[in-house]
């Protein structure tokens, strides 16, 4: 699939149904927005062809998305000296696209191949670029297949959301579209209350995002279904090992640190078959936490936590171990987000931030990384015709594993898993994973 196969776009601004207020003219950043990278955060519902009729579809989209911005005023600004958002109500940007392909040739390729960046979001964009950013802070797209079915998508800057809040503005967003007598929304712009900007972070900001990233080697990405029975079957083995140091594991913690302990193992036996070195390799795992709570679960912005631990033995590797290092990280985060400044809590991640990227230039030393969406309902998404068939998101070119739940809703997870694509040639085949996962 290629973007030749796009047949017409069509581009319309949508702006706040109401004006901003001046008192909410200006949407100061926080501390951790300012850390942000300037890539954008995309992620797309695919839909069987609806009962509304495509004009109707497009409007009815278009209305709830300028309703929508009301509440979320600063998404319809324009971002200011990587301050500040100047909520001026300059609006989004609403594309409506018709492609000449099924709606199914997308879905079964979106997560390998650069289709759905050509097909289902913003075309001229280079996702998983820090250097991406164009000035737009909101891009929503309506994609028309010629099957019926569409897909709706959202690109939007990371330094004014992370993952979660992307999941609460497409939530109200549809919830808007579906009954527009629905609750209002009430999405909380007060991060910079919590995580002050302070004037001379311009060179450590600088600094955080000027880091090297990883993006010399190929990478692909594959989707892997852990259902419910087996995951469950999973979580008891972790909890009778022999160690007996973990109980009740979680389905994150044992998805994460099993995905962790597979790709390490490939890259080991490439690193084998390649160079003739069997020796163990040591690597470093960083799993992003979502610090709501404690923060309120509707504040929008950036939130991240940062708990890593590294592996310098084999021994090291033993699931349990790794969740148990996990929760020793988990606990320690949250125990100083009450205890310290939080600013300093800041600058703290940033140090393991830096400390994992310098990592990237070690020879023979691997670096993975996990974000879970789990728990949000991405697959209860509906704007009024009914669920997805398949959500999807973009991840950047690197080792990382998305999680989020499966489109049963049933305690199953889905896992995004993105490895230089050497790495996933042995990934693929490995009898630990497969036990638990089905590729998809």
């Amino acid at each position: 699939m290629a973007s030749s196969r796009i047949l017409s776009i069509s581009k319309r601004i949508i702006k706040p149904s109401c004006p901003t207020p001046s008192s909410h003219r200006r949407h100061n950043l926080s501390l951790l927005d300012c850390f942000a990278h300037g890539e954008y955060a995309p992620i797309v519902f695919f839909y069987p062809k609806p009962t509304l009729t495509a004009n109707n579809i497009s409007q009815l989209l278009q209305e709830s998305l300028s309703k929508a911005l009301t509440y979320y005023y600063p998404f319809a600004g324009i971002l200011r000296d990587n301050a500040y958002v100047d909520c001026n109500d300059r609006g989004a940007e609403f594309l409506n696209v018709r492609v000449s392909c099924p709606m199914s040739d997308v879905v079964n390729s979106c997560d390998n191949d650069t289709t759905a960046e050509n097909c289902v979001y913003p075309q001229g964009l280079s996702y998983g670029n820090s250097n991406s950013f164009d000035g737009r802070l909101v891009m929503a797209q309506l994609t028309h297949f010629d099957c019926g079915g569409v897909a709706v998508s959202t690109s939007i800057c990371h330094k004014i959301v992370d993952g979660y809040s992307v999941g609460n503005f497409i939530s109200d967003w549809a919830s808007i579209a579906k009954d527009p007598t629905c609750a209002k929304p009430s999405p909380r712009f007060d991060g910079a209350s919590i995580f002050p900007p302070i004037h001379n972070a311009s060179s450590t900001t600088a600094e955080v995002n000027n880091l090297p990233h990883e993006g010399q080697q190929h990478h692909v990405t594959r989707r892997y279904l852990f259902p419910a029975s087996t995951l469950n079957t999973l979580k008891a083995k972790i909890a009778d090992s022999e160690s007996g140091i973990l109980q009740n594991p979680s389905r994150v913690e044992s998805v994460s640190a099993l995905l962790y302990k597979c790709a390490a193992a490939a890259a080991r036996r490439k690193a084998m078959i390649i160079s003739g070195n069997s020796s163990f390799r040591p690597s470093t795992f960083t799993l992003f936490a979502n610090m709501r709570p404690p923060l309120p679960l509707n504040t929008i912005g950036n939130a991240p936590g940062y708990i890593s631990t590294s592996t310098e033995e084999e021994v090291d590797m033993q699931l349990p171990k790794l969740i148990a290092e996990i929760r020793k990280g988990k606990e320690k985060l949250r125990n100083r987000f009450n205890t310290i400044d939080r600013n300093k809590l800041v600058f703290e991640s940033f140090q393991i931030m830096k400390q994992v990227q310098q990592v990237f230039n070690r020879e023979g030393f691997d670096t993975y990384r996990c974000s879970s969406l789990c728990n949000f309902p991405f697959y209860n998404i509906d704007f009024g015709w009914g669920r997805p068939h398949r959500v999807s998101v973009l991840i950047p070119p690197c080792n990382f594993f998305a999680l989020m739940d499966n489109q049963n809703r049933d305690g199953g997870v889905e896992a995004l898993v993105t490895l230089e694509e050497n790495d996933m040639t042995f990934f693929q085949g490995d009898k630990q994973l497969l036990e638990f996962a089905r590729p998809i």
